[in-house]
């Protein structure tokens, strides 16, 4: 049987090579179309690993809460997953740009789920946490660190204690803005809670408690800022008796709201917060999903990775200039909206310019209908009529 079957396979093989294909694959044509030219100015939108701006070395400064901000402070969000979503629910940056309304701030979201302190995977050539705080030109850096770090248990305690204070003393040593070092403040894991089926607060909120702890202690003895999210939101968490996590640990929209509400307080000393603007909110969610992809982009091997010399440069690069366009656009909405202006209903995206033609070198095969696909078929005729 086996001779039989190798035999059958062999002559099938020979069948479908003899026979004439019906249709031209067109992405094997080249369709003679010259290369775009390129344009030397798109090259400044590259923030590559190896070649994007490094921050020089500075002396650093004290930061004491509550913080101080000057017009036009540029503040970059650090850290895990805290920091990470929050920046699509737009809850703690409204409330930052609601109590400076004057000050034209612009906020970015640098954070990435899972980051540690020290264990921050990127794409191939993504660039630093110190390179992305240059080109941002940082002055402000919030850091939210040490949920992912408590999993070690309190044995990891003073290990996480040199981890962190290796970071915060390099971030304070170096000048992202060109000017001066930053202003640093640590903000604590929120607590966990207990949902259904979930214990994670009884599991791990005494680590977090240690760990927020031993942020504490870091900011204290490196004289930068920390903000308390454990406990607050642990009290909150207890007499709201509602689900304010997810999974018992990453906030919903409600929690969030709660985050805003207990961290911004210690951030900036204001006891009495405004109501909110939901939508200046919504300006924030909508400027942040454009930085995101800027910072970002989905397919990072054609931006940054091996096909970022081919096709990155003309496709990625027009793109992520437009995107710094659109971010810019919607800082401005989210300022007049912050100084109680009227905005109109749609954002005005006027100047973003068309994106250039991209290289054609190679054709691209029609599409078929399901019909016209099962025509082009080359079929031996020993299967012809076989179901």
């Amino acid at each position: 049987m086996k001779p039989f079957l190798t035999l059958l396979l062999i002559l099938l093989s020979v069948s479908l090579q003899a026979a004439e294909p019906k249709l031209v694959d067109a992405k094997n044509v080249k369709t003679g179309e010259p290369e775009p030219e390129r344009d030397p100015e798109l090259e400044k939108y590259a923030i590559f690993e190896e070649n994007a701006p490094k921050p020089a070395e500075t002396s650093p400064v004290t930061t004491s809460l509550p913080l101080k901000l000057e017009k036009g402070t540029r503040i970059s969000l650090i850290g895990n997953t805290l920091f990470d979503r929050a920046k699509d629910f737009g809850w703690f940056e409204s409330r930052i740009h609601q109590l400076h309304p004057d000050k034209d701030l612009r906020v970015r979201t640098l954070a990435w789920s899972a980051d540690e302190v020290d264990l921050q995977p990127r794409p191939d050539n993504f660039g630093s946490l110190d390179q992305h705080l240059t080109v941002q030109k940082t002055d402000v850096i919030l850091a939210a660190f040490g949920f992912n770090e408590s999993f070690g248990g309190k044995e990891k305690l003073p290990e996480f204690r040199n981890r962190l204070t290796t970071l915060v003393r390099h971030l304070k040593s170096h000048s992202y803005n060109g000017k001066g070092a930053p202003k640093i403040v640590l903000f604590s894991p929120i607590a966990n809670e207990d949902i259904e089926g979930v214990k994670a607060g009884t599991n791990n909120n005494e680590n977090i408690k240690a760990y927020s702890a031993v942020m504490k202690q870091v900011a204290a003895v490196e004289k930068v800022g920390f903000v308390d999210a454990f406990h607050e939101t642990l009290s909150a968490m207890i007499s709201t008796g509602s689900d304010l996590t997810l999974n018992g640990c990453h906030l919903t929209s409600e929690g969030y709201q709660l985050f805003a509400d207990v961290t911004i307080p210690q951030l900036f000393g204001k006891e009495h917060l405004p109501e909110w603007n939901e939508q200046l909110k919504e300006a924030v969610s909508e400027k942040n999903k454009q930085f995101f992809h800027r910072y970002r982009p989905l397919n990072t091997f054609y931006y940054t990775g091996g096909r970022n010399k081919s096709y990155g440069y003309l496709d990625f690069l027009p793109a992520m200039r437009n995107f710094d366009i659109m971010v810019e656009n919607r800082d401005q909405r989210i300022w007049d909206l912050a100084k109680g202006k009227h905005v109109p209903a749609e954002i005005d995206d006027s100047n973003v310019p068309p994106l250039p033609k991209t290289a054609e070198s190679r054709g691209a095969n029609e599409w078929l209908t399901p019909e016209d696909e099962l025509k082009a078929f080359d079929v031996d005729p020993g299967f012809e009529g076989r179901v």
